[in-house]
């Protein structure tokens, strides 16, 4: 793992690779690169946390590349590397997972690579977005029974969800603010919300107060670091970025369940 791991959006993704396998950590390309050149094993992985546009240059990650052609490079990215699709010059053929998004997405790929299942990761560099999501969709999924409260101000993304969670063979109900029915016996609970400040913090806070014991899933648009701390704070067992893939939501549902995830 190659960059500012110490970072406090890394710090969660170093954890998780660690739980699952010997990691070492490199300060920056060249001393990846030197590593790799002794190495008497080809690593599975390297990933190479960026934490803002530029700090890895496309000449480092063609060095990475070329001395271990076998291993998956995959770009770990800060927060200020959100816009970098708009304005910066992502590395080509390359996978990009934010920060916020690594720990399922993570936890997804390396269970089918255990299972010696097909994993997105084991797609060709020049694999398209849309070509790793078809993939990622037909990968099978376990049915997770119980009831999911949807708290959501819109009708469209409560039935979006509704919809996505009976998949899965959850009854849902739709708690619609300002005034939510009462629910008893949910078994976890998705909050739709956008930047967590103010009314929404409050509601937050209420859902949890209301629903406790369940574990409540929080859906943020590009949340930042100090989104995730106010949004655990408040009583958030887990949070997920908007523009949202249901695979992460699935994945962080089951954790939160204790339910045992295919993919």
């Amino acid at each position: 793992m190659a960059g500012s791991t110490d970072r406090p959006e890394f710090r969660a993704a170093r954890a998780g690779l660690d739980a699952l396998g010997e990691v070492t950590s490199v300060p920056d390309a060249d001393s990846a690169a030197a590593l790799l050149e002794g190495a008497e094993l080809v690593p599975e992985l390297i990933v190479v946390a960026q934490a803002y546009p530029s700090q890895f240059p496309q000449e480092a990650i063609d060095r990475l590349r070329c001395l271990c052609p076998l291993s998956r490079v995959l770009g770990l990215m800060g927060s200020w590397c959100e816009g970098e699709m708009r304005t910066g010059r992502p590395w080509p053929g390359s996978i990009r997972i934010y920060w916020h998004q690594w720990l399922p997405q993570c936890g997804r790929q390396l269970a089918c690579m255990a299972r010696n299942e097909c994993s997105v990761w084991d797609l060709p560099v020049t694999a398209t977005e849309e070509e790793r999501l078809l993939l990622a969709a037909e990968q099978p999924l376990p049915d997770c029974p119980g009831l999911v409260a949807i708290y959501s101000h819109r009708y469209e993304m409560g039935d979006w969800l509704s919809a996505a969670l009976r998949s899965r063979g959850c009854s849902t109900v739709w708690l619609r603010p300002p005034h939510p029915a009462r629910v008893e016996g949910a078994a976890a609970a998705v909050f739709d919300g956008s930047e967590l400040r103010g009314e929404q913090l409050d509601e937050l806070k209420q859902l949890s107060t209301a629903l406790t014991p369940a574990p409540i899933l929080a859906l943020l648009s590009f949340p930042r670091i100090e989104d995730h701390r106010r949004a655990r704070r408040a009583g958030a067992a887990a949070v997920l970025s908007k523009p949202l893939q249901l695979g992460n939501l699935f994945w962080e549902l089951d954790r939160a369940l204790n339910t045992p995830a295919d993919g």
